[in-house]
């Protein structure tokens, strides 16, 4: 049965991501394009359909690599990755149109990356009194958790409720941002203050809670019982600007209009369309019978 109850909003493009490096290239269009990435993600999108039975959910694509607002901010953001590939946007595009047909309602941005258009989704969940489900495997979205929400990672198959992921941080998980901007964040090329690891960024974070009550005492640092207090206390003097700076990069930011809850209804599968697109396709019998089990 449905789930009235809870809003699950699904990070899509790492689910995309892990199929594309995932699963051998075995499966073709017509044209001889590479579609393991479709394949692999479809067959992960039915099979979880078919556990949460979500009656809410919002799929989230990320469609903002070097234009969104935090190139701006930073140039150096992400500078570590590389666009898709004319074969790997040929299928995130038919993930994404797969998706719709689903009856999941679907969301990109040239500016605002799939973490934030979450967050703005998780708004209206807020508003309207509903727990959330965010399925991912990036860290940086267990800032969205509060008490009665979970992280479902498809990939591992874990499910993590508020208590196990504040175990897992030693901060509360809206200061997230705050410890990153200290640790860095080798994943988004964001480095972080020089001198500062995760180990000790938690400390600080765990006793100060956000930036602002750290550098406004930054005298209190080397008194504290932290291993190497004076050299941590030498090291983040001048780094205030960077600190908010990366703590900006971290935090999640979403357009102004809400999205209103009817939006995210779940529709019914347009199983004639999807029929008729693989057969057009030439995806073959697997794809088929992926439908069918649904």
């Amino acid at each position: 049965m449905p789930q009235p109850s809870r809003l699950f909003l699904l990070d899509a493009s790492i689910y995309v991501f892990r199929a594309w490096f995932g699963y051998p290239d075995r499966y073709f269009d017509q044209q001889g394009r590479p579609l393991n990435a479709v394949y692999g993600y479809l067959r992960t999108l039915l099979s979880n359909l078919g556990k949460a039975q979500p009656r809410y959910m919002v799929a989230a694509f990320d469609e903002s690599l070097f234009s969104g607002f935090r190139h701006r901010l930073y140039p150096a953001y992400k500078a570590n990755r590389a666009l898709p590939d004319e074969g790997l946007a040929y299928q995130l595009a038919l993930c994404k149109l797969l998706t719709e047909k689903m009856g999941i309602k679907t969301l990109g941005s040239e500016d605002f990356e799939a973490d934030d258009l979450l967050a703005w989704a998780a708004q209206t969940g807020i508003q309207e009194g509903l727990p959330v489900t965010v399925v991912t495997r990036d860290k940086d979205l267990a800032q969205l958790i509060g008490k009665d929400d979970q992280l479902w990672d498809w990939a591992e198959g874990s499910l993590k409720d508020h208590a196990q992921l504040l175990s897992h941080w030693q901060v509360p998980l809206h200061r997230i941002p705050d410890l990153l901007a200290l640790a860095g964040d080798a994943v988004d090329n964001i480095p972080g203050i020089r001198g500062v690891g995760v180990k000790t960024a938690t400390q600080l974070i765990a006793h100060f809670d956000c930036l602002e009550n750290l550098y406004g005492r930054l005298s209190e640092i080397a008194s504290l019982p932290v291993r190497g207090a004076k050299r941590i206390q030498s090291a983040l003097e001048g780094s205030e600007s960077d600190a908010f700076l990366y703590r900006e990069l971290v935090r999640l930011h979403w357009p102004e209009t809400p999205l209103d809850l009817e939006q995210m209804e779940v529709e019914s599968m347009d199983r004639e369309f999807l029929g008729a697109l693989f057969h057009e396709l030439d995806l073959g019998q697997a794809f088929h019978r992926l439908l069918e089990q649904f």
